[in-house]
């Protein structure tokens, strides 16, 4: 026997049933809020600069070799370089232990990484950029010997962006909806294998078979 839904039926189910979906998604809300206060917030301005790896020669070969730069990649997030880079800035608030979150590096192929540094200050941005950069130049040096790698650009500018905003903003709408969608096909789902006869249709047998009759039940 083919399932029918009956539309009408479901939206009267979750009318009826609004004021426990509004609960729910007053929940899911405060859910969403909660997960908000969660969201690393990097700050709304960013710079960047960039490291460049030079090619250097080795023992008795003649042939210049290039340090690859990806593979320091987790020098540059380092205590020592981040502690260094808040000496260099010199900056009330900046210490060793806060101004890792405030940058982020990424790697072009393997002789280039970028330092981008996100604050809320522009200028603050920027010197973040330019003394990360500068440390790890002076940490590859003590750490190899080997002076092939200098600041190739360093920041000139901070560039606005919203991401941090919009990834909590998303993390409200996500959690919002999906508790809203949640309930509603809750009570749909319910509503549709439900037991309770709602219309004489459901009484049929593929729209062939009539009802002939209701047995009525008296409550005692």
């Amino acid at each position: 026997m083919e399932m029918k839904v009956n539309i009408k039926r479901c939206l009267y189910e979750l009318w009826k049933e609004r004021k426990l979906i509004c609960l729910i998604v007053v929940f899911s809300i405060l859910v969403g809020v909660f997960m908000m206060l969660n969201v690393n917030e990097m700050g709304n301005y960013s710079a960047t600069s960039s490291i460049y790896s030079m090619s250097y020669t080795s023992g008795n070969t003649e042939q210049g070799e290039t340090t690859n730069l990806s593979e320091f990649s987790e020098v540059v997030q380092s205590t020592n370089v981040a502690r260094r880079a808040a000496d260099i800035l010199d900056r009330d608030g900046i210490t060793s232990d806060n101004i890792q979150n405030l940058y982020s590096t990424s790697a072009n192929g393997g002789n280039l990484v970028y330092v981008s540094s996100y604050a809320d200050d522009p200028d603050l941005a920027v010197n973040v950029a330019n003394a990360v950069a500068e440390a790890f130049v002076v940490e590859y040096k003590n750490l190899t010997g080997i002076e092939n790698v200098q600041v190739f650009e360093k920041a000139q500018n901070a560039a606005y962006y919203s991401g941090d905003s919009t990834n909590k903003k998303m993390t409200l709408l996500v959690t919002t909806g999906v508790g809203f969608f949640l309930i509603c096909m809750i009570i749909v789902v319910r509503t549709i294998f439900s037991a309770k006869i709602q219309d004489y249709s459901e009484c049929t047998l593929d729209d062939l078979i009539p009802i002939l009759g209701l047995v009525p039940d008296e409550k005692k």
